[in-house]
């Protein structure tokens, strides 16, 4: 798979297709974009990008892809688990 195809298909899945607004899919790489600020689009635009290695055949790229997107959202679950855990933690003390 190309750099291109990758993006364009998790920009599919991501809201409003938002991560395109932080990709050049001319020059292949991702770009600034003030406009939408959104800092989630911009980190896969980015991690995808310096992950990505054109020598690997197509297989590689995407499980390449797949294992960085699943280690990211693996560490955003954390942090949610962690601040969820705030209320429960709270709850126990006030009872």
């Amino acid at each position: 798979m190309t750099i291109n195809q990758i993006i364009c298909r998790a920009a599919s899945a991501y809201p409003d297709a938002l991560i395109m607004d932080y990709w050049d899919p001319v020059k292949e790489q991702p770009r600034e974009n003030i406009r939408t600020g959104d800092m989630l689009a911009e980190f896969i635009a980015n991690e995808l990008y310096s992950t990505f290695k054109a020598d690997a055949d197509g297989e590689q790229q995407l499980a390449e892809s797949v294992s960085v997107m699943q280690s990211a959202a693996d560490d955003l679950q954390a942090v949610a688990h962690a601040l969820a855990n705030i209320n429960r933690e709270r709850e126990r003390e006030a009872a």
